[in-house]
């Protein structure tokens, strides 16, 4: 499934819905409307809303793991929300849980 998103700005934080499979043929997509929202005038913090989505391979934790480092180099707070169990498991599995702020 080809992923979309949408992006929301409101008080200082900006909310990217990613919906689809995040996979190595869509992470570039992503990281650069991940990284669009962080560079977004206003924007202290981005939320990452994951709740629509289906799928996540090993390109596509390495792609939300660099723009998690773009953000932080730039001071600005991400956050993944709305992590499904299934994708908190390909995390832990991958071994960056830690190293992501997840709610």
């Amino acid at each position: 499934m080809r992923v979309t998103h949408a992006t929301v700005v409101d008080g200082g934080v900006c909310t990217v819905r990613i919906a689809g499979d995040v996979d190595m043929s869509e992470v570039e997509g992503v990281t650069a409307w991940l990284r669009a929202a962080v560079d977004t005038s206003g924007c202290a913090a981005v939320e990452v809303d994951l709740a629509d989505t289906r799928f996540l391979d090993s390109l596509g934790i390495a792609g939300l793991v660099r723009a998690h480092e773009y953000a932080r180099a730039r001071a600005v707070h991400l956050r993944y929300v709305h992590v499904q169990p299934w994708v908190l498991r390909v995390f832990q599995v991958a071994g960056v849980a830690d190293r992501l702020d997840l709610a």
